[in-house]
């Protein structure tokens, strides 16, 4: 009997394709029976297992809409996810029960619409269901679908930039991406696949979910990434493919050459994947294992770039898939079309998300007017091969120069002490415009200090490109897919005590404001004796002020040592 899924941390649980065929159909049973009718969605709230997949397809089975949370959101993040898909049925872990109770309260979920999944027969509260309860009445057919555009899931996105949005994904969309994905990664029988990585993500979803039941694959599930159990597993169990997101890499391209001997391939996605982390990855490798990068997003039909099945050195993104059409735009959305030129990415495929569910100023804003997706990526080709730089909104603008994050993120990887980096647009010391600043997480009992890392910095980019500030951390927040969440270090940054750099620019702004009022004012005789004691003492004096404002070169630097000398 081939087995499609095993615990890689309990080898004695694992399912055939037969039982989770067999699951599905009790599945889509039991949810018609507790009252799923139309496309009523389900919310589960588990980390990775063997029976995510038999979740996954019994609600959509049963004529559901799927979603899937992430289990680290608190109650409030976890409140805010039931509420823009409406859920009504609700699939939770023990480790989140509660939050999972809070959240439906809020939102006014029956407790008989709770389902604890206790897979490893943990006992569960009194007054609280198990899943078995679902898989107590028959089983049935799935429902065929005839219309491909039905919404099949929703799934969160754009975290990066405030709170989610749920994206609709129809059929179409599921199946389309399961074809071209089987198609491009060579899926055959005797090939296993260790994911460690959510498998609500849509770059996931049919690497776990359509592969091992199509294709006679074995997938071995972690719940979560952790270093030690996801070494173990490669080596115990002698996987040939993983699935995982940048941080992963850069963990494993830590590890001893002798370590990861079995892989074959490493599909990697999720967020920008620097050519440093994968030359050192590389390095560990055999030198007949593949590093496939995939990108897109989840709105586009995801992954509309994939690279090429050759060894790349150059650090691209890959070629266009199959189904998909690529342009570039610059700011006023005209379309480029000569080679090598920066722009903001549109995607057009037939086959994407039908919108955000529920929320038609975020779907229009998605859209260009001929029905392009805005990626938000700023990118260009040559050669037909494409070549991310970064977020068009985090892009930091320095000097009248467009700065990308990504870039200076990679350059700092490149450093022997540096685990993991993430960077952000702060205000310039100066008013003009903004500065990078970079948070860096070191090795235990690295010495290096921020001085040393901006003169590392300065032999691999322009000077401008330069971080302003560092801050060393702990850890670099992320969301599931890896990207990075800029916007919290945003906040901790603004959290954080002000630098005398800081104070400085504080400073300046305040009198920039002084010297705007007092031209408001200055056309007033009555106010104008009040206004020059409480701003400046003399015109000339204020003409002078008035000039620092527009910044030029040639005082921008002298003000610039004055203020550093007057807080020395």
């Amino acid at each position: 009997m081939d087995i499609a899924y095993i615990d890689a941390n309990d080898t004695t649980r694992k399912l055939s394709a037969h039982g989770v065929r067999t699951l599905v159909r009790q599945l889509t049973c039991g949810f018609n029976h507790h009252g799923l009718v139309g496309r009523d969605t389900v919310c589960m709230i588990n980390f990775n297992d063997i029976n995510y997949t038999a979740a996954y397809l019994g609600t959509i089975g049963a004529g559901g809409c799927f979603t899937g949370a992430n289990p680290c959101y608190n109650a409030r993040e976890l409140t805010h996810h039931v509420r823009i898909i409406a859920a009504k049925f609700i699939l939770t872990e023990l480790e989140t029960l509660d939050i999972s109770i809070a959240a439906a309260r809020e939102f006014g979920i029956p407790d008989s619409n709770i389902f604890v999944l206790n897979f490893r027969n943990e006992t569960i509260p009194t007054n609280h269901r198990s899943w078995n309860a679902l898989l107590e009445h028959g089983d049935q057919d799935w429902i065929e679908v005839k219309d491909l555009s039905t919404p099949a899931a929703y799934v969160s996105t754009c975290e990066t930039t405030g709170l989610p949005k749920a994206a609709i994904i129809p059929h179409s969309y599921l199946t389309s991406q399961a074809a071209i994905i089987e198609k491009q990664l060579l899926a055959k029988e005797g090939i296993s696949y260790l994911v460690a990585i959510p498998p609500f993500h849509m770059f996931t979803a049919p690497v776990q979910h359509a592969l091992p039941l199509r294709n006679n694959m074995t997938i071995y599930t972690l719940p979560r990434f952790d270093e030690n159990s996801f070494m173990n597993a490669i080596e115990t169990f002698k996987i040939t493919r993983t699935i995982a997101v940048p941080p992963i890499l850069l963990t494993l391209s830590k590890y001893p050459a002798s370590r990861p001997q079995s892989l074959q391939q490493v599909l990697v996605g999720g967020s920008p994947f620097p050519l440093g982390i994968q030359e050192q990855m590389y390095s560990k490798l055999l030198p007949q294992a593949r590093i496939t990068i995939g990108d897109g997003m989840t709105e586009d039909g995801s992954g509309a770039f994939w690279k090429e099945k050759r060894k790349d050195t150059t650090g691209n993104i890959g070629q266009l898939l199959p189904g998909s059409k690529t342009r570039v735009a610059d700011r006023e959305g005209n379309v480029l079309t000569k080679e090598n030129v920066f722009g903001e990415v549109h995607i057009y495929n037939p086959l994407a998300m039908k919108g955000y569910l529920n929320n038609k100023s975020a779907t229009d804003q998605a859209f260009a007017l001929d029905n392009w997706i805005h990626a938000n990526d700023i990118s260009h080709t040559r050669d037909k091969n494409w070549s991310a730089v970064g977020r068009s909104k985090d892009w930091i603008k320095v000097r009248g120069w467009q700065v990308s994050p990504v870039q200076i993120e990679a350059a700092l990887m490149e450093h022997p002490n540096i685990l993991d980096v993430g960077v952000i647009g702060i205000p310039a010391p100066d008013g003009c415009g903004e500065s990078p600043m970079a948070f860096v997480v070191v090795e235990k009992g690295s010495s290096v200090d921020a001085d040393q890392i901006k003169l590392f910095l300065e032999t691999r980019l322009a000077r401008y490109k330069n971080v302003e500030e560092v801050c060393f951390v702990e850890q670099i927040p992320r969301n599931p897919a890896g990207k990075i969440l800029r916007r919290v270090l945003r906040d901790m940054r603004e959290a954080e005590e002000p630098t005398p750099d800081q104070t400085a620019a504080r400073e300046y702004a305040a009198a920039l404001q002084q010297i705007n009022l007092y031209e408001k004012l200055k056309g007033s005789e009555s106010n104008s004796t009040a206004v020059s004691s409480r701003v400046v003492g003399s015109e000339e004096e204020a003409a002078t002020s008035k000039k620092r404002k527009s910044c030029s070169t040639s005082q921008f630097w002298p003000w610039r040592k004055m203020r550093i000398l007057s807080t020395s």
